[in-house]
């Protein structure tokens, strides 16, 4: 089962993401902002990642990089009705605007899955 990072300040958003993507078949660990995720992913990593964009102490895209500093291939999503405002293009990481359907969120991770297993699998061996 992939495991499934979220980040997301506002509790009824976070409640309908996690249950559309729980429906889906992931084990989704939750989050009220950025500092708290980063130490859920620093007890156990995740396999991908769900943010908010505006959050309190540290925004989507700081919590994305911050994360990448440690997994530098970690797949990311930005589920937020101001992915306008990113300041840079994050490599691998997708933008969906809210509201967003369950539909279309489940694909978009399972995409994003799928195109960090065939990175993986086509790597060097070191």
């Amino acid at each position: 089962m992939k495991r499934i990072l979220l980040a997301e300040d506002d509790p009824a958003v976070s409640y309908i993401l996690t249950r559309y993507l729980d429906k889906a078949g992931f084990a989704v660990r939750a989050a009220p902002d950025g500092r708290a995720a980063l130490a859920l992913f620093d007890a156990e990593p995740a396999d991908l990642v769900v943010t908010d964009f505006r959050m309190p102490g540290m925004n989507g895209e700081e919590f994305i990089l911050a994360l990448r500093a440690r997994q530098p291939d970690l797949p990311a999503l930005i589920v937020s009705a101001y992915g306008n405002e990113l300041s840079v293009q994050i490599p691998g990481v997708r933008v969906l605007n809210k509201p967003v359907a369950a539909d279309e969120l489940v694909a978009l991770v399972r995409d994003l899955l799928l195109d960090a297993e065939t990175v993986a699998l086509n790597k060097p061996a070191d």
